[in-house]
């Protein structure tokens, strides 16, 4: 068995993930779907996505101060079968903290620091999980499509997002954009903070090869701040 890596000084080092995001018109999306299989490889190329996230919230509210920029949600992601919806088998989970995106404006991208953790023995452990670290829950979405993946480290999500009318229930959703339209996310493989500016490079040259089918841009930053919606 190989030894695990480790660390010194400060501990484990902080991973970023880098992203671009786009909203796509329902009647373009054939296009988009052909350029893909195009620069990603043929139809056999394309994965299924069938995406059930979970966002939770402290159970204590932090009272008012500087102390609750400490305070941040937690995300539950299931990734289901398409196929079988409804199997715990088939299905995987993982808790995921997107921290701070970074403000500066230069970027190519949105940068934010991620740690995501697998959780072994399903999405009802992992919901045990949160509930032991002092968490519960606030809001959940579904969402539905396929993705490529482009050179081997850039994942190309072609999404429509789904809200759910009964909680925890995925055969109840039902479109959040009734006229059809995409959602279309190109994200990055978690890395260490040297490797972001050739990364945010590989995410401007995809950025170029489809201009002509979809506007990808970099979200501001303030859309992207990891904050608890106390109410």
């Amino acid at each position: 068995m190989a030894a695990g890596k480790k660390y010194t000084g400060t501990g484990i080092p902080t991973h970023y993930e880098c992203s671009l995001h786009g909203l796509l018109a329902k009647d373009h999306e054939p296009q988009l779907r052909t350029r893909l299989e195009a620069l990603c490889g043929d139809t056999e190329a394309a994965h299924r996505e069938l995406h059930h996230e979970i966002s939770c919230i402290p159970c204590i509210e932090t009272s008012i101060g500087p102390l609750r920029r400490e305070d941040h949600v937690l995300r539950l992601r299931i990734e289901l079968d398409p196929e079988d919806s409804l199997s715990a088998e088939k299905s995987t989970s993982s808790i995921c903290l997107l921290g701070h995106p970074e403000p500066r404006s230069g970027r190519g991208a949105s940068v934010r620091p991620i740690i995501n953790a697998q959780v072994l023995s399903g999405s009802a452990s992992a919901s045990q999980l949160l509930s032991l670290l002092g968490y519960k829950f606030n809001s959940e979405f579904v969402r539905k499509g396929y993705w490529f993946l482009y050179r081997s480290s850039l994942k190309v999500v072609v999404s429509q997002i789904y809200r759910l009318q009964e909680q925890g229930n995925v055969q109840s959703v039902v479109p959040v954009d009734p006229s059809g339209n995409w959602l279309v996310q190109i994200v990055s493989e978690a890395m260490t903070q040297e490797l972001v500016p050739r990364v945010c490079d590989q995410l401007e040259e995809l950025k170029s090869l489809l201009e002509d089918y979809v506007e990808l841009l970099v979200v501001d930053h303030a859309f992207l701040e990891n904050k608890i919606p106390y109410s």
